[in-house]
């Protein structure tokens, strides 16, 4: 056992103190930061868009404005209410979907259950005028004020070579380019890029379908023309087809003697939804946010483990190839049994992914401490979910019993092979293993006691990862005990099968063994 000790100490040691075992460390973190800050000054980089309008029906202006006025109103609602979020003075926030004491708590609650009514119920109050005064009393003194973002869509003029009369086809080709970004738009006197042109033509009620009229196929481009390179952006053609859609459907209603405001007023009416969790205690069966992240928890875990256990079974193998084309290996069996070296190397490593995760959690709970935001704010308070909830236990288990079983694996491929290139191609085959369950994650999280989900959970090799996934859905008792007793079982077994080679398999030399040479190796001996 002191040698075991020992050998685990200098496994760690040699791997700590290398740059590229911190290197590979912080990449994680790094990478995560620069996500986070690389998607919000994204989001908020997006530049002025100008477009050009023209309606020839004469009928459509006003839905038109109002569908890109809409859309700036709920960016700034978005922003508002990060704002909210980021200053109130009560900042213990609470992951309940019921209302909360104060008008700034609804305002939120409001956004997060239905954007959409929340939309409305901020126009009808009078927008950032009004929230400002309502919010005020809530925040915290000497916050700054709330800046509102620019607007993202602005019309531009028609260039004075364009005859807004002319055929749809005439002016469309014309605009081309400037479309294409051969010519730039001036907005008052600056050259910009246009956006999109947006073309209603004169005809285009005839292009309306209704309930029993089958479409006609006609030729050419049928109801609104929306012209614009960039195809993934669909903000604003939807915002103006549901605007147009909302305008063409109260016209209806005034035709057929309908008061628009009463069908407005019974399309915003709602019924609330309560979800209640059964196996909770009375009184407590009021499904929470904190109970849906709770529910979510266990995929990052998986991807936690993973990414893990997939750099320390990386350590393993390396340094293993390393030390036996070096002969070093030789010199250490020289000392201690190829048993206790081993079982050293698996410790040892076994400390460094520990140490991996330490790290990772370490820098995750710097970067929410220093950095305040309203998104870090919420991770925060997630996390404090999940480390509060019964998931820790399970996957400290399952991320040991991982490491065993698959490093075991690893180090008797190690033991085989005298480049990490040979290494390779034997090892892929078991990353492609653990690619199965991870590809599942979101299909067992939404129904974690399928009959597929529950079979596969007793494959020792699936076991970690799909019992981790189910960890939150309360598995059944015989999955538990069942699937636990045939992973510790298997960990036995492929520790003992993978002494075997390592012993008989660390001095060889020349070429991996084939598979019949393979078995005949771990037939043979002790």
């Amino acid at each position: 056992m002191n040698m075991i000790r020992l050998i685990a100490w200098r496994e760690y040691m040699e791997n700590v103190k290398t740059k590229g075992f911190w290197v590979g460390i912080m990449i994680f973190p790094i990478i995560f930061t620069g996500m986070y800050f690389l998607q919000t000054a994204l989001s908020n980089a997006t530049p002025t868009r100008y477009y050009i309008f023209i309606d020839q029906s004469g009928q459509y202006q006003q839905a038109v404005d109002t569908a890109i006025e809409r859309d700036h109103q709920q960016r700034i609602l978005r922003e508002f209410v990060s704002y909210l979020l980021e200053n109130r003075k009560e900042t213990d926030l609470e992951f309940t979907a019921a209302a909360g004491s104060s008008a700034a708590d609804q305002l939120i609650d409001s956004a997060d259950a239905d954007e959409v009514a929340a939309l409305e119920q901020w126009l009808d109050s009078g927008g950032l005028d009004f929230a400002v005064t309502m919010a005020s009393p809530y925040l915290r003194e000497n916050v700054p004020p709330f800046e509102q973002p620019s607007r993202q869509f602005i019309a531009a003029p028609i260039p004075e070579e364009v005859d807004s009369t002319a055929s749809p086809t005439e002016i469309a080709n014309a605009l081309r380019p400037y479309l294409s970004g051969e010519k730039k738009i001036l907005v008052e006197s600056e050259a910009n890029d246009l956006f999109a042109l947006i073309l209603i033509p004169a005809n285009v009620n005839q292009d309306i379908s209704r309930p029993g009229n089958i479409p006609q196929v006609a030729e050419g481009h049928r109801g609104i023309q929306y012209w614009a390179r960039n195809l993934t952006d669909s903000r604003l053609p939807d915002a103006i087809i549901s605007s147009v859609n909302a305008e063409i459907r109260n016209r209806e209603y005034v035709d057929l003697g309908v008061d628009n405001q009463i069908v407005r007023n019974v399309q915003r009416t709602r019924m609330p939804l309560s979800q209640l969790d059964p196996t909770a205690a009375e009184g407590e069966e009021q499904v929470s946010m904190a109970d849906t992240f709770r529910q979510l928890a266990p995929i990052g875990f998986v991807y936690l483990m993973f990414v893990s256990l997939m750099q320390s079974v990386q350590y393993l193998l390396s340094n293993t190839i390393e030390e036996k084309s070096n002969r070093i290996i030789e010199v250490l069996l020289a000392s201690v049994t190829a048993g206790e070296l081993m079982m050293g190397k698996l410790v040892g490593i076994g400390m460094s992914g520990l140490t991996t995760i330490g790290v990772w959690l370490l820098s995750f709970f710097l970067f929410i401490t220093l950095y305040q935001s309203s998104q870090t704010e919420l991770i925060g308070q997630i996390l404090d979910v999940i480390l509060g909830s019964e998931l820790i236990p399970w996957f400290v288990f399952y991320y040991f019993a991982g490491y065993a079983l698959y490093s075991g694996v690893f180090l008797a491929i190690g033991s085989l092979c005298n480049t990490l290139k040979e290494a390779q191609a034997m090892m892929m085959p078991m990353i492609m293993i653990q690619v199965v369950p991870l590809a599942m994650m979101v299909f067992v999280v939404r129904d974690p006691n399928n009959t597929i989900v529950r079979a596969m959970s007793w494959f020792p090799l699936f076991t970690p990862y799909l019992m981790m996934n189910r960890a939150a859905a309360d598995p059944p008792l015989i999955d538990v005990v069942g699937t636990t007793i045939m992973l510790v079982l298997s960990i036995v077994f492929v520790i003992w099968l993978s002494g075997k080679v390592f012993r008989m398999g660390v001095l060889r030399t020349g070429q991996p063994p084939k598979l019949m040479e393979l078995l005949r190796i771990m037939r043979q001996g002790s």
